[in-house]
């Protein structure tokens, strides 16, 4: 089972073979999902593939059709289309690369083994990668308010396995999220009554 402890200004988090390779089954879905249709986006790290017309909002970035990336890049005015539009055509590729970013590092450290060590600035990361694909999760799971959150909860016993399974990872997700959040909280507390 899943562990989270502080250590000195670090968080160290450790997770089961099983947990760790769910989750890089997972964040690798969500990379995918942040990259997908965005040709020009995600290319190598040379200077001749820089998107440089997109990082300057010069490129129209047209609003998703999935309902998990809508959720990650929601309308700025669900009223007014047309203010949407070009608040999304300005920050969505900078979004985007920050949310990418958070999954690089969150799957990085993955990659580290069995037991994780953080700095403050990687369970930052950790953190908002965490809440992105929770979003996912609950846009595919059907959960838009607190209510419809509790009446699938309520009503756990008829879920099929798929959806069981996803409440499942959602929950082991926001338990990780909410222990990080703790234990940073916690160390940055202990830090200011030294």
């Amino acid at each position: 089972m899943a562990a989270i402890d502080a250590r000195g200004d670090d968080v160290v988090l450790k997770l089961e073979d099983n947990e760790r390779s769910l989750m890089l089954t997972v964040f690798s879905d969500l990379a995918a999902l942040l990259s997908e249709g965005q040709e020009g986006d995600e290319g190598d790290d040379s200077p001749d593939s820089e998107n440089w017309e997109a990082r300057l909002g010069l490129v129209e970035r047209p609003r998703p059709e999935d309902p998990a990336l809508l959720r990650l890049f929601p309308d700025v005015d669900p009223e007014d289309a047309e203010r949407s539009e070009e608040f999304r055509r300005l920050t969505e590729f900078d979004l985007k690369q920050a949310k990418a970013h958070n999954v690089r590092i969150v799957m990085t450290g993955l990659g580290r083994g069995e037991s994780i060590t953080l700095s403050r600035d990687e369970v930052l990361a950790w953190m908002k990668g965490l809440n992105d694909l929770r979003l996912v999760l609950a846009v595919r799971l059907g959960i838009d308010t607190e209510e419809t959150q509790e009446a699938m909860y309520a009503n756990r016993a008829d879920l099929g396995e798929s959806e069981e399974l996803t409440l499942t990872l959602y929950d082991f997700l926001t338990w990780i999220q909410d222990r990080l959040t703790t234990t940073l909280l916690e160390g940055m507390q202990d830090g200011e009554e030294r």
